[in-house]
């Protein structure tokens, strides 16, 4: 029989004309743009193999619970590719094979004996691989649901002012946002000898518990990777997100694109990854902060120690939106979002000072630094805040003392001098400020407004450098987080009253 097999591959197969490479996607080739749509509608087709007719155990019903990315290369531009079978994209079987058996690596001392004796059938001895034709992960193939995503390196940016060319394309099957029916996935599962129905319910559940605790896939230390009958219904905090939110595109007024929001776990990642560096920076050096953040955040050199995990549970639309803003549809903008979090227990002690950190400095993605607002007469929308639940009772110097205090320990275990006395250094937190809950605008919009022609460098702009400082306001007060100490003189000027450090008495 003649399989419907694609006739012609996607352009980035092709060869470059004097060039002995192919061509792959780089960002700005998939902004939605008609002279895109080649790119990134190239796995739109109907076609799709049928499913293997034998096998020992189906998994059905899978849904994606947080974006699984599939493919290789590096973080550079035009460096990642999805994993396809005959131009047809799909998480490879091997792919499956290989994180069941590094979740069994993981499990396997609390595995009873039984059960080992059932595994030690399929596994090497040494456990370093699968014993030759004994079992089988069928491919699944992804149809309609593949999509190229960018991934931006936000550490250089963010915490040091440097520009970063580590961009990246990543294609991935992500979450549909709530509540709409997402779709359905089926894994399968073939063992060449009978198994029992012991057996095959010790493979269901081990396959399960994989995909939905460990993940597969790059980025599973992230959080990407998940796949599960349905969302978690527990999680160790709660964030509740309003404001601008995370964008896989910018809004493009000239070409009239509007921005398409989701979640991804990069972010959350993202964000406790700069808060650690920055408050590492005040007891080590910037190498040392950076190696430290690397060896518990991951590097391309290092593998993570801590995994985070985060699902979008639900979007709660605001009743009163208004009218739409030139940059953002006022329903996203005012919607809030419930995005349940969870991270290695040996880290909770961390993430939990951390995250709570974040959300009473500034907000989450972009904009994170300012609230949510509106301005230029009501035409333009930025900012982001964020709640949590639960939240620490801790005052502000508590949290940062307390993570100070477990990155002086993490600091030990790689042989890390720390710095006696902590320091204020630039990408640091540097100090807080606290004022009336209006005090802030006075400086986004008046010290920091573009039309100032004599605005400080530490204002920054989207090209050269970010700002210095960070705005979250409250019902009775505001506060300034300051990165740059040439921000602390306007402050002062301007009323503010620092909050820590705080003086000795």
């Amino acid at each position: 029989m003649n399989l419907p097999l694609p006739t012609s591959l996607p352009r980035w197969y092709t060869v470059k004309e004097n060039e002995e490479k192919g061509w792959t996607p780089e960002t700005d080739d998939i902004v939605d743009k008609p002279e895109n749509r080649e790119i990134t509608q190239a796995w739109n087709g109907s076609f799709c193999p049928p499913e293997a007719s034998q096998f020992t155990l189906r998994l059905n019903n899978l849904q994606v619970i947080s974006p699984v990315q599939v493919g290789g290369g590096s973080f550079r531009e035009g460096h990642i590719l999805p994993a396809q079978f005959g131009g047809i994209p799909c998480i490879p079987g091997s792919s499956i094979r290989g994180a069941l058996l590094k979740w069994m690596r993981r499990i396997w001392s609390d595995l009873p004996p039984d059960e080992q004796a059932f595994w030690n059938k399929l596994i090497e001895g040494d456990r370093s691989g699968w014993q030759p034709r004994q079992i089988r992960f069928e491919s699944l193939f992804l149809k309609k649901h593949l999509k190229p995503f960018p991934l931006y390196a936000q550490q250089s940016w963010q915490v040091f002012d440097t520009r970063s060319n580590q961009l990246g394309v990543q294609w991935q099957v992500s979450p549909v946002l709530p509540p709409t029916s997402p779709p359905k996935f089926s894994i399968q599962v073939l063992l060449s000898q009978e198994a029992t129905e012991s057996e095959k319910s010790w493979l269901r559940n081990r396959l399960e518990e994989m995909l939905k605790e460990q993940g597969l896939g790059r980025g599973t230390a992230s959080g990407f990777g998940r796949m599960a009958r349905s969302l978690p219904l527990t999680a160790t905090w709660e964030i509740a997100l309003t404001g601008t939110k995370p964008a896989i595109q910018q809004q493009d007024n000239k070409e009239n694109i509007v921005g398409k929001y989701r979640w991804s776990p990069q972010v959350l990642r993202a964000t406790l990854r700069g808060y650690f560096t920055r408050v590492a920076l005040s007891l080590l050096s910037r190498n040392d902060a950076e190696t430290l953040t690397s060896k518990i955040f991951g590097g391309l050199n290092s593998p993570a120690r801590l995994t985070l995990t985060s699902y979008l549970t639900q979007c709660q639309r605001s009743p009163t939106a208004g009218t739409n803003y030139a940059n953002i549809p006022a329903k996203d903008a005012h919607s809030t979002w419930i995005i349940r979090a969870d991270c290695t227990p040996e880290f909770q002690d961390l993430i939990d000072p951390l995250l709570n950190i974040a959300s009473r400095i500034g907000g989450l993605g972009p904009g994170w630094r300012r609230p949510p607002h509106s301005f230029r007469n009501n035409s333009l929308f930025r900012g982001s805040e964020f709640t949590l639940t639960p939240k620490s009772e801790d005052s502000i110097d508590g949290l940062i003392e307390g993570v100070r205090s477990r990155i002086r320990r993490l600091a030990a275990e790689y042989d890390l001098r720390t710095f006696q006395q902590p320091r204020s250094v630039l990408g640091g937190i540097v100090s807080i400020w606290q004022g009336k809950p209006d005090a802030w605008e006075a400086i986004v919009h008046g010290v920091c407004s573009t039309q100032n022609n004599s605005k400080p460098d530490w204002c920054g702009n989207s090209k050269t450098r970010p700002s210095g400082y960070a705005v979250r306001k409250y019902e009775d007060c505001c506060w300034i987080t300051v990165f740059d100490a040439g921000v602390e003189n306007t402050l002062e000027d301007r009323g503010f009253r620092k909050i820590w450090p705080r003086s000795p008495q």
